[in-house]
């Protein structure tokens, strides 16, 4: 099984940019099912979830190719199957965002119930009162929904939570349904945008882009596009406190600025300073940061909410545990989406890390932790090993981190990424 050898203690410098958003783009791949044209896709990241969602498209009839190392055409014009693959939609989740497009264009989806979920139990009944309120009936055999519509209609949707997925399959369905879609408490994370910014290109009608509230009128045809990937806001948090975490100085460029304000501003109480340069879309983090956590204006000790967009993520509240540790002071951090998240705690307590696993949903770190290293088991999540990785690297010494596959899902130059910031990391096979 690979491994990282990580010989922390380095401080990171230089100038990077950050990787694909990876949400965005296993989105923007079933998106272009809407439209016979060829879509053209730049930026995009060879991860594996990429390759999963690719092999989807094949199945269902379409055709890729490669243009350049991360720039790929789709021909959507032979897609000729409603059919999602049981084997590989068990290997990734997102293979529901097929679903949406599929019944626009077939007005009919055969698809895998999607089964356990590392993060927690994710129920799909936003996603499923969605495709009912548009038109749709389902029935379930064993683990096989199959879902059909004599024409998607538009509707008033007033989704009881802002799940992403659920919004998100919405939208693909209601860009080309008849009539108007309203849909309240609508998902508006980064990535959400980046897929409705991308359906307009394409000739969609989207109002509210960026809001909880989108306006979509459904239109007959769209047209290809050529779309450029916006970058990863989580991986750009993730470099921020690997340089405030080694007393390292980094220029982060292509940040997309006007979604960081509230991550950075939450960074901001952890004890991390950063210089925003909207006009150059570049973060600066300067060198050698006295991180220490601000206290509430009562005195209480600080907390931190991972909740839905425009709040803190949760794919980046991991993050912002082990940069906590690293912080003097005391901080409270809460991810109320994801019940099964925090469970890497064990691994930090391997390191000798100051913290409490209070309950499932809820971690305290207490005054800054000399790290240790040690022989490290990631978790599953992505971003729970992506946070082992950043206590590795502020860590003097040799760390191991073993069961390291789910860290290519996101991020598959990650080893390169931080080497030429200065960083010691070996892959062994």
């Amino acid at each position: 099984m690979s491994k990282l050898i990580v010989h922390g203690g380095r401080p990171l410098s230089g100038t990077i940019r950050p990787v694909p958003n990876k949400n965005s783009i296993i989105k923007c791949i079933p998106a272009a099912v809407l439209t016979d044209e060829q879509v053209t896709l730049r930026n995009v990241p060879r991860t594996s979830d990429v390759m999963y969602m690719l092999q989807i498209w094949d199945e269902l009839g379409g055709s890729h190719e490669w243009i350049s190392e991360s720039e790929i055409i789709l021909d959507p014009s032979t897609i000729n199957s409603y059919v999602i693959s049981p084997e590989l939609s068990e290997k990734m989740k997102a293979s529901v965002m097929f679903a949406g497009p599929l019944l626009a264009r077939f007005w009919r989806v055969s698809m895998p119930s999607p089964q356990w979920c590392k993060l927690g139990t994710r129920p799909m009944d936003t996603f499923m009162d969605n495709m009912r309120a548009m038109g749709c009936d389902d029935h379930k055999d064993g683990y096989t929904y199959d879902i059909h519509t004599d024409g998607l209609q538009g509707a008033d949707v007033r989704q009881r939570f802002p799940s992403v997925t659920g919004t998100e399959n919405l939208i693909l369905m209601a860009v080309m349904a008849e009539g108007t879609t309203t849909i309240t408490n609508a998902a508006c994370e980064p990535h959400t945008q980046d897929l409705c910014n991308m359906l307009v290109s394409m000739g969609a009608q989207i109002d509210g882009i960026g809001s909880n509230r989108l306006i979509i009128t459904g239109v007959q045809k769209l047209s290809g596009t050529d779309w450029t990937i916006i970058s990863d806001h989580i991986d750009i948090g993730g470099l921020v406190a690997a340089a405030a975490m080694t007393g390292g100085e980094l220029t982060i460029t292509h940040a997309i600025t006007q979604h960081m304000t509230g991550i950075l501003s939450a960074f901001e109480k952890l004890g991390v300073q950063t210089i925003v340069d909207r006009e150059t879309d570049t973060i600066f983090v300067p060198g050698q940061q006295d991180l220490s956590i601000h206290q509430k204006e009562n005195g209480t000790i600080f907390d931190l909410k991972a909740l839905q967009w425009p709040l803190f993520p949760p794919d980046l509240v991991h993050t912002a545990v082990v940069l906590a540790l690293k912080s003097q002071w005391q901080a409270m951090f809460h991810n109320l989406m994801y019940e099964y998240s925090f469970f890497f705690v064990q691994e930090l307590a391997k390191m000798k890390a100051n913290i409490i696993l209070a309950n499932p949903v809820t971690v305290i770190t207490t005054w800054p932790t000399k790290f240790s290293p040690a022989n490290l088991v990631c978790s599953d999540i992505i971003q729970a090993a992506y946070g082992l990785l950043l206590a590795a690297l502020a860590t003097p010494g040799e760390t191991t981190l073993n069961a390291i596959t789910p860290l290519f899902r996101r991020f598959p130059n990650i080893v390169d990424q931080f080497n030429r910031l200065g960083a010691d990391i070996e892959y062994v096979e």
